[in-house]
């Protein structure tokens, strides 16, 4: 009665604690049950707040670190305090409080001796000797750089000064900065001055030069300038080099990055499609916890981490509700994340950010690459740049619907090679049936021959490629190498007896086009070259805006890895680039799956942009110092390997001039065909007794022949040609051959 009065004056908790209590109190004590009553409430508050173990000891262990860290720094800081007045006490310096700086203590130590001004002078001039390996005699001869060299060693040296004290700033963290700041400034004005008077002393013909050619800083053999072995050899007035080095583009032809959202508004974005990311998945009976957010230059991807019992696949199943909901142009899910316990769906952004070709040039990947066929692919989501390689692909497709951004794609890799390889290394072989693409760059050192634009050629010159192929195994076999990278290093040691061998890449715009012109021979071509060149240092880069099965063969799928599959209209599409769907929900204009060789899943990219116009002033900036010199050899072979159109002898004459097979059988065809009134395959396969195929080619003979019209369905054809003017023509023949 007692509990019951007192819970309804909400002095206790009535009868219900009496049922709860009483048996922990027995069981437990009253110490224990007090314990495990704020055990079960510290569990209900995690539970309410949908905190699990996990976060709260990650929480406990940040919390853990930030107060580590803060009473480290105190102790730092003590720690440098205490040092300071140490090595004040026990050197000859004391701390001025007034100044906040360490003077010289006149007591414990006289005057430090002055520097002498003429022993700086000599010592500047030996430092600057021994940086460009100089001798007296050559001294003497530069009088410039002796001027220039004594104005340095002057701005050095120490003045004479009365005073004996000598000011040492006490060493903070604020005046480390600015020591490191300076320090910098002046490492920036010595590289200055060094560039400038080596510039000035390689104008004197009769002086060393030290100007080395441009080339890529990847490439550069760096020379003991010590050392006279190792030394340039002198100018020579009137002396032409007979062959100029290659000099690389420079960057600022690219277009700089552009952002075209701020921080700010990309976060209030974020926060805003999390939050209807997370309510959209409850709706539909979906729980799962946000874990991480990464924005990409064109989509975001939020990373949900289910709750116990949740099927992914109730997450794949919702991508066409999320888009609804989320008012988005399309969703792409990614189940699960590879590496990760938890579920990517991709979001379009509200404001899309361009990516450069000139920022990934000039990214830390791209410079520190050592292929010389690296390319700019661009940003995944994280932001971060993706750098390809077609040596280690070493073929791939580039495929997607009209305006994706294929020939974009291809024009990046193509300015990628130019800006990181020079003719000697690598040449290019560009097919373009469109005849609008590669055209720019007509004319470059790159290209082995003219951009190819008529299919068949492009055909010849596949079939060269092959020949080519085939001819660099053996030259592989007879020097006893197993590939170019071999071969190219007996090259360099044999002391130019061996000429090296560069990289050929062979780039085609449009498959299909090539496929209908010369389907067998193109894929024959393209077969052998991807199961055998990779050795040779020969590369295929394949782009078709047809991705049927028609044009990416079985046999060409199964030869080429490396796929890059930019948006398409249908998953069938998808999967005959990727094998998997997930290429139909790409928002086009360079946003790509890109799925190299020994990548298990492909990753979402925004490709890079390069502008006409860019590609423009990259191109006459490298016709200026070097033009293309094409071999007559390989358009010769090219014209020689081109397949002979249908109809058509090998010789290149016309089936008009006679008969190659079954005379007689096409003679006793035309007899009947006049007897009849009429020609058609049965009554020659009734006739003569022949079989279908057989009867069908002697009819498609007479057409070409001129003796009868083409097919019109089921009806007869026509007889062009009476019976007297085809014995005329036959007694003509006969004359002919005769004479």
């Amino acid at each position: 009665t007692g509990l019951y009065e007192n819970g309804i004056l909400m002095k206790s908790g009535g009868v219900l604690s009496a049922l709860l209590g009483v048996p922990l109190v027995s069981m437990l004590g009253a110490t224990g049950a007090k314990l495990t009553i704020l055990l079960a409430l510290f569990v209900i508050v995690l539970l309410m707040k949908n905190i699990t173990v996990e976060k709260l000891f990650t929480s406990i262990k940040d919390c853990y670190g930030k107060v580590k860290d803060y009473f480290g720094r105190l102790n730092d800081e003590s720690l440098r305090d205490n040092y300071e007045e140490e090595v004040a006490a026990g050197s000859n310096y004391r701390i001025d409080k007034a100044a906040g700086e360490l003077v010289l203590d006149e007591k414990k130590h006289p005057a430090l001796p002055l520097i002498d001004k003429d022993a700086a002078v000599v010592q500047i001039k030996n430092f600057f000797k021994k940086r460009f390996g100089l001798d007296d005699e050559d001294e003497e001869q530069n009088e410039e750089l002796s001027v220039l060299l004594d104005k340095k060693a002057e701005d050095l040296t120490v003045e004479k000064t009365n005073t004996n004290t000598i000011d040492i700033p006490i060493v903070t963290e604020q005046a480390n900065d600015e020591y490191l700041k300076k320090k910098k400034q002046t490492e920036e004005i010595e590289a200055a001055e060094l560039k400038k008077m080596a510039s000035v002393y390689g104008q004197n013909d009769d002086s060393i030069d030290v100007t080395l050619p441009e080339s890529d800083p990847g490439s550069r053999k760096p020379i003991d300038l010590n050392k006279k072995d190792d030394l340039p050899a002198r100018k020579k007035p009137d002396t032409v080099s007979a062959k100029p080095p290659y000099k690389y583009p420079p960057i600022e032809f690219l277009k700089a990055k552009e952002i075209s959202s701020t921080a700010i508004k990309a976060e209030a974005e974020q926060r805003e499609t999390a939050i209807k990311l997370i309510q959209t998945l409850e709706n539909f009976g979906v729980k799962a916890t946000l874990s991480d957010v990464h924005r990409g230059p064109s989509v975001t991807r939020y990373e949900l981490q289910p709750s116990p019992g949740v099927k992914v696949s109730k997450f794949t199943g919702l991508a066409d509700d999320i888009a609804l909901n989320l008012a988005a142009a399309g969703v792409r899910i990614e189940a699960p994340i590879p590496g990760k316990p938890a579920v990517g769906i991709e979001v379009p952004n509200a404001t899309k950010d361009t990516v450069t070709l000139r920022e990934l040039l000039e990214s830390d990947e791209f410079k520190n690459s050592k292929s010389k066929l690296s390319f700019a692919v661009g940003r995944d989501i994280a932001g971060n740049a993706i750098i390809g390689d077609i040596a280690k692909m070493p073929h791939v497709i580039i495929a997607g619907s009209t305006g994706s951004g294929k020939s974009v794609c291809t024009n990046s890799i193509i300015m990628s090679i130019l800006y990181k390889s020079s003719p000697d290394e690598v040449r290019l072989l560009l097919v373009d049936p469109k005849i609008v693409e590669f055209k720019v760059y007509d004319g470059i050192p790159h290209l082995l021959i003219p951009v190819v634009t008529d299919p068949r050629k492009a055909a010849g010159a596949l079939n060269w490629a092959v020949q080519e192929m085939l001819r660099r195994y053996k030259l592989f076999a007879d020097n006893n190498v197993k590939g170019l990278k071999e071969y190219n290093e007996m090259a360099a040691e044999s002391g130019g007896t061996v000429e090296p061998i560069p990289q050929i890449v062979i780039a085609i715009d449009e498959l299909a086009d090539l496929m209908m012109a010369a389907k067998n021979e193109v894929e024959d071509a393209i077969c052998r070259l991807a199961q055998m060149a990779r050795a040779a240092g020969m590369h295929l880069i394949i782009a078709t805006q047809r991705p049927t099965v028609d044009i990416i063969t079985g046999l060409i799928k199964a030869n080429i890895p490396s796929r890059i599959a930019l948006s398409v209209k249908s998953s069938i599409d998808s999967r005959t680039i990727l094998d998997v769907s997930g290429a139909e929900k790409l928002l086009g204009q360079g946003d790509m799956l890109y799925s190299p060789a020994g990548l298990p899943k492909p990753i979402r990219v925004q490709g890079c942009f390069c502008s006409t116009k860019e590609i423009e002033s990259v191109v006459e900036y490298i016709k200026m110092d070097a033009t293309a010199k094409y071999s007559d050899e390989i358009m010769e072979e090219i014209e020689k390997n081109v397949p002979v159109p249908k109809g058509e002898k090998a010789g290149g004459g016309s089936a008009d001039n006679g008969f190659d097979s079954d005379d007689d059988l096409i003679e006793k065809a035309i007899d009947i065909i006049f007897e009849l009134g009429q020609a058609s395959t049965s009554s020659l396969q009734r006739k003569l007794k022949l079989g279908y195929a057989r009867a069908a080619r002697i009819m498609d003979e007479l057409e070409e022949i001129g003796v009868i019209g083409p097919s019109d369905g089921s009806k007869p054809r026509r007889i062009l040609m009476t019976k007297s003017a085809w014995v005329e023509r036959r007694l003509r023949r006969a004359d002919d051959e005769a004479g």
